[in-house]
Order: structure tokens, then C-alpha cells, then sequence
């Protein structure tokens, strides 16, 4: 007697197969036919919590026998062929993981060996995130500024309910924007892969929806990602902070909307450059995407912020 290890999934296997880990354990599990989970650990030279977590994801291509030991289905057997295969759409990039290139970016640049294990844990997630929005928060109120966006706006008359929604507002914006594109990648990836299968229209839909709004089911994951890398934003209210204790008065030009002078400018670009670097990370992570996809997709949300500052200028300037 045999129990699937969980319900029912989506049809998309894009999500796993562009990710290292599932790849591994799918590979794993098929060499060894069945497997118990502390073996399969010990081969992977992964935690036990980041293996369980893989495990869960691979619904349904993972399954348990009566004596605990996993094994693939039919669907697992399939996607375990193609990569014992090579297929170079799906392998792409991961034919030479250890280039030099790579491996600097991975330890220099691209944190996801910190981020990973931290999001991997929904509790730590949650708390981390939590944290990252109230510490975000108690910033941008008391510089009386606002975030929309990667962008920081002054506005002539402080509202505090304003302020807040304003940052909510951008978390969820950030969140469903990284995840449409992310779900389009993915629907890309699937039709180059399984050549375009025939499926209703509205369940494919469905199903993309479904992905973006819960973030490729990772919503609490996702939500804590776009916490920590909207971070590095609240340096710019720190450092308006430290100009009101310094008396330094030419850090804001006061009756500007956005930043006016070399050294806060100088101060914003370099957080949007470090909430580039973590969301980047976060979103290559959770959604199993390349490295730079997951780039693209990331420097498109500064340039729509960017293109968002102009009209909110243009809004804002007195007429004539």
C-alpha cells in the first residue's frame, strides 16, 4: 500500500526544474529507486529542514511507500527521464553550475546562501519580514517621508495614514509585480519545454493566477522577501535622521518632492542597488529562476519606479 506524500499540484513542473535542489533529490530518488529520507539528507548534504521543504514542493512527483521510503510516480519518472537526459532547455545553465564567473557572483554579490535558509523556514521568514516592515515603517515616519516604489517622495504636508499605505501599498505591489513576470518566465519555460500542450484557456488562467497570487505557493515566503529587500531603503530615512541631530541642513533641499542634492541622491541609488541585489536573490530562490532572469526582472522594478517618480512629478508640479 502506497500514500501520496500530498494532494493534488499544478501541472506546471517549470518551478522544479529550475531548481538546483528539487533537481538533485528528483535525480536521487531515481538512481536509488527508493529511498528513506535521512539517506536521501546524507546524500544531498542538505538540512533536514530545507529537504522536508523540497519534498513538500514536489507534489506530485514524490511519493512514500508503507515503510516510509520515497519513490517517484509516473509523472516523477517522466521529469527524472528528461533530466537523466539533458534536455538543454531544461538543463539550461546547469551544465556547468562551478564556473568561475558564477561562483564569484554567488559569494560576492548574490547572498541567496544567506537569504536561502532563512526564507526556507516559514517562522524565520515571517519574523524576519515582520521586523524588516516595522523597522522600515518607524524610518519613513519619522523622516516624514514616503515610499512608492524604489523611490522616496517629500511631500509638502506630512500625513501619517498616508505614509503607512503607502508603504503597504508598495510591498504588495512589489510582490505581485515580481511574481507575474516571474509567472510569465515561467509559462514561457513551460511551453518551450513540454511544446505547448493543449489546455483550456481558462484553466491555464486559472492556474497563473493562482501561481502569482501566492507567489508559486510561497506566499508568506514571498511577502517576507519583499520585507527584506525593500530594507536597504531605509537608509535614506536614517540618514535624514542623522542630518536632524547633526544640523546638517543641506542634506534636503526643503520644497523639493525627491531628493535634490549629490550626497542623498548618492545615498538612494546605492539602496536601490542593494534592494536590487536582495530581491534578486530572493526571487531566484523561491521561484527556482536563474540568477539573471531574476536580474532582468528586478532592474525592470527600478526603471518602472523611475518611470513612476516623472508622473508623480508631473502630477504633482504647479501648472503654468
Amino acid at each position: 500500500m502506497v500514500a501520496s506524500v500530498h494532494g493534488a499540484s499544478d501541472d506546471n513542473p517549470v518551478w522544479l526544474l529550475n531548481h538546483r535542489t528539487r533537481r538533485r533529490i528528483i535525480l536521487a530518488i531515481g538512481d536509488a529507486g527508493r529511498i528513506s529520507a535521512s539517506a536521501l539528507r546524507a546524500n544531498l548534504k542538505i538540512s533536514t529542514g530545507s529537504l522536508y521543504y523540497n519534498l513538500k514542493q514536489l507534489e506530485p512527483f514524490v511519493a512514500q511507500d508503507s515503510r516510509r521510503n520515497y519513490y517517484l510516480t509516473e509523472r516523477g519518472l517522466e521529469v527524472y527521464k528528461m533530466l537523466k537526459e539533458g534536455d538543454a532547455l531544461i538543463l539550461e545553465g546547469a551544465k556547468n553550475p562551478n564556473s568561475l564567473f558564477d561562483r564569484m557572483f554567488v559569494t560576492l554579490i548574490h547572498p541567496v546562501w544567506l537569504l536561502g535558509p532563512l526564507l526556507d523556514r516559514a517562522v524565520i521568514a515571517a519574523i524576519l519580514g515582520a521586523l524588516s516592515t516595522l523597522l522600515t515603517a518607524a524610518l519613513y515616519i519619522n523622516g516624514k517621508v514616503s515610499l512608492i516604489g524604489l523611490h522616496v517622495y517629500h511631500w509638502r504636508s506630512f500625513d501619517l495614514t498616508s505614509t503607512i499605505l503607502s508603504l503597504l501599498g508598495t510591498v504588495g505591489f512589489i510582490y505581485i509585480y515580481l511574481s507575474t513576470l516571474a509567472g510569465f518566465y515561467d509559462e514561457v519555460r513551460r511551453r518551450s519545454i513540454l511544446g505547448g500542450q493543449e489546455e483550456r484557456v481558462s484553466r491555464r488562467i486559472k492556474s497563473f493566477v493562482l501561481r502569482v497570487i501566492t507567489f508559486d505557493r510561497s506566499a508568506l515566503r514571498g511577502l517576507a522577501a519583499v520585507c527584506v529587500g525593500m530594507l536597504p531603503m531605509s537608509i535614506y530615512p536614517f540618514l535624514l535622521f542623522v542630518a536632524k541631530v547633526r544640523g546638517w541642513t543641506w542634506i534636503y533641499a526643503p520644497g523639493s518632492v525627491v531628493p535634490t542634492s549629490l550626497v542623498a541622491n548618492i545615498v538612494l541609488v546605492a539602496s536601490q542597488f542593494a534592494s536590487f541585489l536582495i530581491l534578486t536573490s530572493c526571487l531566484s530562490h523561491l521561484r527556482g529562476i536563474r540568477w539573471h532572469i531574476s536580474a532582468l526582472i528586478c532592474l525592470s522594478l527600478i526603471y518602472l519606479s523611475i518611470v513612476l517618480q516623472y508622473i508623480i512629478l508631473g502630477a504633482t508640479s504647479p501648472m503654468g
